[in-house]
């Protein structure tokens, strides 16, 4: 046998040995080409291209051999012989994705080591982003990294990456036993270090090192994204939650100003004054010898505050108590837990007029929601200086805690005394506090002296 054709043999023999480093050999760890084709290598191994189309050859090589063993060749078969379409039957049939045999442990096997060849160069190629992290660390030590500064940097690389300490776990807890080659000519203590000479030592540590895996990055990424789609989502609820708070401020708002306009003509209708002051009370819809009309402007009033109270009729009439008025009437009987037999009299008008109570249902029907930290959108706590008489509601002055904005705020009528007594109390060092609502300028509690 010719001594070219013998060394081919050999070779082949040589490259049919398909382990690590055969794997090593066929890498091309050059960053030249477009960055599509750089590890187009790596990915021939991992896929088994590379070994399952070697051991191809060898096949085709042998087949023909046999075939043109006996002094023949294959053009003496009947069926005209391509090697071509052979070898491409050859690689169908024992494609690794469905042929599991005898070689499926070297197969996966080139998997785990393209894995890690894929992860030396994704975190080798991170350079510039370790660099700029190092530098960062200057800044913030004030002069050159030492040995003891560089944990201190792959921490912050690690939290950047979201590699919830893969990257920590694979390296020297103490740098200050690697020795780093010092090519700077800066003057430079013995145990400072720059990113350049670091990178070089770096460099050679991760090609024989099994640091970081591909995986390991693909992990990374998905909790980045995950991370990423949580800060966007949490941005878009904060966005949905004030918009809903507005609308809702917006709505109690416009609701309170019908409930004041309302309640204020209903004390100048004659119609609802006999009824608070000469025990007149509307029951049915029929009319009752001596009681109120069933027709007028007090029947329109009291229709429109109960459509305040968010109990709507629904009919074309404005001023006359029939059915449709009736059954709101009873849904707001029902919402204050009242028994729907009862009319309009003394009694339910003046709750149908209580600010208070329409305060406690606009807080229900219409709600704040709370932000991430549990603390209401529109409830504050202030400091209560003093009373402030008005003609319609009493007023405390107060201080917003925040911003030491004076204010005036309404103070609920059974807390009235109360406060009284505790702003005049000379002996008490402990400031009024109590909690307001900056949708309706209202005082909702008035917090107990021990806080």
């Amino acid at each position: 046998m010719p001594r070219a054709l013998a060394r081919g043999k050999a070779e082949g023999f040589k490259n049919l040995k398909l382990d690590a480093d055969f794997f090593n050999r066929m890498l091309n760890r050059t960053e030249e080409g477009p960055e599509e084709y750089r590890d187009f290598d790596v990915y021939l191994m991992e896929k088994s291209v590379m070994p399952l189309l070697l051991q191809g050859l060898d096949a085709l090589s042998r087949h023909v051999d046999k075939i043109t063993g006996k002094g023949g060749s294959p053009a003496d078969s009947k069926i005209p012989f391509n090697p071509l379409v052979w070898l491409a039957q050859y690689l169908l049939r024992n494609h690794p994705r469905y042929v599991k045999d005898h070689r499926s442990p070297m197969y996966e096997q080139f998997s785990e080591l393209a894995n890690i060849e894929k992860g030396r160069r994704c975190l080798l190629r991170r350079r510039d982003q370790m660099e700029a992290e190092w530098n960062e660390a200057i800044k913030d030590n004030g002069g050159p990294l030492t040995y003891d500064d560089i944990p201190g940097v792959f921490e912050r690389l690690d939290k950047k990456w979201y590699l919830e300490g893969a990257l920590l776990e694979r390296l020297p807890q103490d740098f200050s036993d690697i020795t780093i080659a010092k090519s700077s000519q800066e003057r430079l203590d013995q145990d400072e270090v720059t990113f350049k000479d670091f990178f070089v030592w770096f460099e050679e540590f991760v090609k024989r090192s099994d640091i970081l895996r591909a995986s390991s990055f693909l992990d990374a990424e998905r909790r980045q994204l995950e991370n990423e789609e949580k800060a966007k989502k949490a941005q878009e609820d904060a966005v949905r939650r004030v918009r809903a708070m507005k609308e809702a401020m917006e709505k109690r708002n416009d609701l309170e100003e019908q409930f004041e306009s309302v309640t204020a003509d209903m004390f100048l209708n004659v119609e609802v004054s006999r009824i608070f002051n000469k025990g007149a009370v509307i029951e049915g819809v029929e009319e009752k010898e001596g009681g109120p009309s069933l027709q007028g402007e007090h029947i329109a009033l009291i229709r429109l505050m109960l459509d305040v109270w968010g109990c709507e009729i629904n009919d074309d009439t404005e001023d006359v108590w029939n059915d449709s008025a009736l059954a709101a009437w009873q849904q707001w009987l029902k919402g204050r837990n009242l028994e729907t037999s009862k009319g309009v009299d003394k009694q339910t008008l003046r709750r149908l007029i209580d600010k208070d109570e329409f305060q406690d249902y606009l807080a229900q029907a219409y709600p704040v929601k709370e932000d991430d930290d549990g603390d209401d959108f529109v409830k504050q706590v202030v400091e209560v200086r003093g009373i402030v008489e008005d003609d319609i509601d009493t007023l405390v002055e107060v201080i917003d805690e925040d911003t030491g904005e004076l204010l005036h705020l309404a103070l609920p009528e059974h807390e009235v005394d109360a406060v009284r007594q505790r702003l005049a109390d000379a002996t008490s060092t402990t400031p009024l506090l109590a909690v307001a609502d900056r949708v309706s300028g209202r005082i909702l509690e008035v917090m107990a002296s021990d806080h």
